[in-house]
């Protein structure tokens, strides 16, 4: 009887083991898989805003005017998912919160104009930015395609734009993309303005 009593400890302390030791190995695993993730990010430092961000490795950088970044992903079919951000100016006399969503309202204005069949889905305070307030609109326009030799259904594009301050300067951080892959974007991105800082 002891004997089986001996035996029957020996092996809990077996399964104990393993236990601990599959614990281990994916706690290995998850570090791992975080720290390639991470190692999948460039960093863009524009000279003119001083804006430092960290984008996803392989995207394509696109200057445009009045930009100081704007990426774009290769890989996205049709309507090409994208990362923008530009300056704002922003009223030293307003509180931060209106005189950001005032930007926002202009930058929505300036997108009605480019897209067809623009409407706002939401407008409102946002989830803040390394512990600055931000300012949110989420919206959705009509692409039709510009070559005239080339038939292209037009694209319906989603978008989101976040407005915030990093240290005394406003951005308006954009995240573009075709309708059915915003949802997949958007936990990227958000992570994208994340990473923003002024040098």
């Amino acid at each position: 009887m002891a004997k089986q009593t001996t035996l029957r400890e020996r092996s809990d302390r077996w399964s104990d083991w393993a236990v601990i030791l599959v614990l281990v190995l994916a706690l290995l695993l998850g570090w791992g898989v975080m720290a390639y993730a991470q190692g999948q990010r460039e960093s863009y430092t524009d000279p003119d805003s001083g804006l430092s961000v960290f984008y996803p490795k392989g995207w394509l950088l696109k200057a445009e005017e009045g930009l100081a970044f704007q990426a774009v992903d290769p890989d996205s079919s049709g309507f090409r998912t994208t990362y923008q951000a530009r300056p704002l100016a922003i009223s030293a006399t307003e509180s931060l919160t209106s005189s950001l969503g005032a930007a926002l309202n202009d930058a929505s204005l300036a997108r009605a104009q480019e897209g067809t069949a623009y409407r706002m889905l939401d407008l409102g305070e946002g989830e803040a930015v390394s512990g600055a307030p931000s300012v949110e609109a989420e919206y959705v326009y009509v692409v039709e395609g510009r070559d005239l030799f080339v038939q292209t259904l037009p694209a319906v594009v989603r978008g989101l734009d976040i407005a915030v301050a990093l240290e005394e300067r406003a951005f308006l951080f954009s995240l573009l993309a075709e309708e059915d892959e915003y949802p997949d974007a958007l936990s990227a991105f958000r992570k994208f303005v994340e990473s923003a800082a002024r040098k």
